[in-house]
């Protein structure tokens, strides 16, 4: 590392009672091949022995940054992050997962050579992908548009300049409207590239709360934070094109509750949201089918848009069927 006061990258890692996948995690990011970043881990208050990892990884490399703070939330921390960094570009990754070693300096490189303020890659699902989880990339291909918005908001796959994350506020945001944020990042990020090759490594597994289609608060914040999202970033367009869009966020996750109200046999939930879904008229939706039928094929569709919000018992037979 050299000793510039503005770094290349801040490569951020938000950490919550991750002790046994951060050594991994860490190890990966110290042997980046990139010449000159930090490294900023925000511990969130863990109850494990994830601080002492952290604080190991401190004491041998003067690059890592250890931030202890009580526990507020990975979207609180990820805002944290954002306002230590002390670097031209934030890029992120979560403490469950791990990254090649060429990762940071080949998305640095590419955003340097394209005077590019957002670069991408793709990532592999670790150890195997799993039913629950669909690949969320999409390539650029020159046009900003539905297709390269939705499903590829996540943040850790993502090297961003650092003043277009502040300037879009993108840490508040963070803290009302989940990793979704970055649409906003993807809609106002100026010259997008993606990159083919898979730098990132997505751990994934049966026991993991966002894989659990039964887990009724964690979807509740997804549809909560795509209120947010269409309040905070869909009110400032006018056109029908991405007013329909913001909408199809609220109606998609709306949807998904249902399919976990019926796994979790709670039909006060899935009454409230087939109720939000005809009070937007959801049927009408421009993106719905298009989108729908593109990341789950015709059949998820019509079983998802058409079948379930018809009556909670049909619902609770097919999730059980097909949806566990």
């Amino acid at each position: 590392m050299n000793s510039n006061t503005l770094h290349k990258v801040s490569i951020i890692v938000p950490v919550f009672n991750a002790a046994n996948s951060l050594q991994r995690c860490l190890n990966s990011i110290v042997k980046q091949t990139l010449d000159d970043y930090e490294v900023i881990v925000i511990n969130d208050g863990s109850c494990d022995e994830s601080l002492t990892i952290a604080k190991n990884f401190s004491d041998k490399y003067p690059f890592v940054k250890v931030i202890n703070q009580p526990n507020k939330g990975l979207f609180y921390s990820r805002k944290e992050g954002i306002n230590l960094s002390n670097s031209k570009y934030i890029g992120w990754v979560d403490a469950d997962d791990f990254v090649e070693p060429t990762m940071f300096e080949t998305l640095y490189n590419k955003a340097e050579a394209n005077d590019s303020e957002l670069v991408y890659c793709d990532y592999h699902f670790y150890p195997q992908k799993i039913k629950t989880k669909e690949k969320w990339f999409r390539e650029f291909k020159g046009k900003k548009d539905v297709n390269f918005v939705e499903q590829n908001s996540q943040p850790w796959n993502k090297l961003v300049k650092t003043e277009l994350l502040r300037r879009l506020n993108i840490g508040d945001l963070f803290t009302s409207c989940n990793d979704e944020a970055y649409i906003k990042v993807l809609l106002e990020a100026k010259n997008p590239i993606s990159i083919k090759e898979k730098f990132y490594y997505y751990c994934v597994g049966s026991d993991t709360m966002s894989s659990s289609y039964t887990n009724i608060k964690h979807y509740q914040n997804f549809v909560t934070a795509s209120y947010n999202l269409q309040e905070k970033v869909g009110s400032n367009f006018s056109d029908k094109y991405w007013k329909e869009y913001f909408n199809y966020r609220i109606i998609y996750y709306l949807l998904v509750l249902m399919i976990v109200a019926g796994n979790a046999n709670n039909r006060e939930i899935y009454q409230q949201c087939k109720e939000k879904l005809l009070d937007i008229n959801y049927k009408k939706n421009i993106h719905l089918k298009k989108i729908l039928v593109y990341n789950f094929g015709y059949l998820k569709y019509i079983v998802i848009a058409k079948i379930l919000p018809l009556n909670f018992n049909l619902t609770r037979i097919i999730c059980l069927a097909a949806f566990r």
